[in-house]
């Protein structure tokens, strides 16, 4: 009560790898314990970020926004591995896509966005060459914001890049 309703909400937590595994290259390299790990972060995190918070989004303009990637999208995925993270970028899609149709019966202004930032010089691009080929986040961070404000509620639900393009899912 007396907390005024949000306007943009951005989830980033993502994991790719930490201090025990890496992503899968082989489908033999899938392991349990990583897969839940990634999927508590990547997927189950967001789903209840949305569970929360999209009843709380500004009835004029709310927008959540969460980080996906594009090796999430089943229909660009031409290089394979990565399990783990693919599919819980996967899934995180499909529940972006999923809220956004519920979300609009009751908040037509409501915008679910799911976004791929591009390769982001961070700790979790560092070990597959992130600092040479990424960019730095506030540029990231900077190009999101501007897709975020250039899209409105007849895009809920999508999933763009960084540069503003639709990403196949």
């Amino acid at each position: 009560a007396g907390q005024g309703a949000f306007q943009l909400i951005v989830n980033a937590a993502g994991v790719l790898h930490d201090e025990s595994f890496m992503p899968e290259k082989r489908l033999a390299d899938l392991n349990p314990a990583q897969l839940l790990a990634t999927f508590q972060v990547n997927t189950f995190g967001p789903a209840l970020l949305l569970r929360y918070f999209c009843g709380l989004l500004d009835r004029q303009r709310g927008v959540l926004a969460v980080l996906s990637a594009k090796v999430g999208s089943i229909g660009d995925n031409r290089l394979g591995g990565w399990y783990s993270y693919r599919a819980s970028k996967a899934a995180l899609n499909m529940l972006i896509k999923t809220a956004a149709i519920e979300v609009r019966r009751s908040q037509p202004n409501a915008v679910l966005l799911a976004l791929h930032p591009g390769t982001v010089s961070s700790a979790l691009s560092q070990p597959f060459r992130g600092a040479e080929i990424g960019r730095p986040a506030a540029v990231a961070a900077h190009d999101l914001l501007r897709v975020i404000d250039s899209l409105g509620p007849e895009a809920s639900g999508s999933f763009h890049a960084y540069d503003g393009q639709p990403l196949p899912w």
